[in-house]
């Protein structure tokens, strides 16, 4: 590929790269034209682009970004999976895929400025989706609350009761 191509390739995937939320390595080796369709197919549908790129030119499109902490992992085949929209999704579209499939092996993932290794990207992967999470918070601040009013109800409606049962008694 001629230098100009390679150049316009840099500065497309380093545009791409610049709202990614979370990015992940996946080693690919292995992977049938089919199945690596199919991983395509099931990111597209996610948000998650997925992209192969040669370690020298992907690193040079996140140098551009000042990330360094990748540089380790660019070594063999590798695919880089990422979104603009969610920190979490592309390792868990990855994961899944590789518990069907067995491939593709997650190298690291970077949220931010932190790094991931591979075990740690399968936890990631196993967390509920962030509408899950923010629905459990709600639920465990809420109950307490809930049980409060429930209480102080009880209370208000205790004399009440009495009222009603002392004038039942009194009539009878």
């Amino acid at each position: 590929m001629p230098t100009a191509e390679k150049e316009a390739l840099v500065q497309d995937v380093s545009d791409r790269l610049k709202g990614v939320k979370g990015m992940y390595l996946a080693d690919f080796t292995g992977m049938t034209v089919e199945k690596v369709s199919a991983l395509r197919a099931k990111c597209r549908a996610a948000g998650v682009e997925y992209k192969v790129i040669k370690n020298t030119l992907l690193k040079r499109a996140v140098h551009a970004h000042d990330i360094r902490q990748l540089d380790e992992f660019l070594e063999g085949p590798t695919a880089l999976a990422y979104s603009t929209e969610s920190e979490v999704e592309p390792a868990r579209v990855l994961i899944e895929f590789a518990k069907e499939n067995e491939k593709p092996l997650v190298k690291a993932g970077l949220i931010g400025d932190r790094l991931y290794n591979a075990d740690e990207v399968k936890q990631l992967a196993s967390l509920p989706p962030r509408d899950v999470l923010l629905a459990q918070v709600l639920g465990t601040i809420s109950a307490p609350l809930s049980m409060f009013v429930g209480a102080v109800n009880a209370l208000l409606a205790s004399p009440a009761q009495l009222s009603g049962a002392l004038e039942e008694k009194k009539g009878s």
